[in-house]
């Protein structure tokens, strides 16, 4: 069904919750994680959040119907949309986290009338 009538997701399947049975690191995420292990030896203000692993533990967490042009058969739905509230949400609310705890905080300062980060 359409959106506002409940919708359907496709492809959707329980989160894996054995950890040994996930499957390999995709190459492009070893590369970032050789990265961010080089910049740490510089600087210490370098964080990677892997969220295609942790994605992995949704059921929601799969590819979109929507991609790139030339996309071959079958596609699916967007349901990391879709079933809102969902991974791009969980994805927000986990680096929202991230920063309070780091001590991003918003003040206003009264007497310049601008906000400050």
């Amino acid at each position: 069904g359409t959106w506002n009538e409940g919708g359907t997701c496709h492809d959707n399947r329980q989160p894996q919750t054995n950890s040994t049975r996930l499957e390999a690191e995709p190459w492009h995420n070893e590369i970032i994680h050789d990265t961010i292990k080089q910049m740490k030896h510089v600087s210490e203000n370098v964080i990677f959040l892997n969220i295609t692993y942790l994605t992995e533990f949704r059921n929601d967490g799969h590819p979109s119907l929507h991609r790139e042009p030339g996309t071959p058969e079958p596609i699916i739905e967007d349901c990391s949309h879709w079933c809102l509230p969902g991974v791009p949400d969980a994805w927000n609310e986990i680096l929202y986290a991230h920063l309070l705890s780091s001590g991003y905080r918003i003040r206003r300062q009264r007497d310049e009338g601008r906000l400050n980060v």
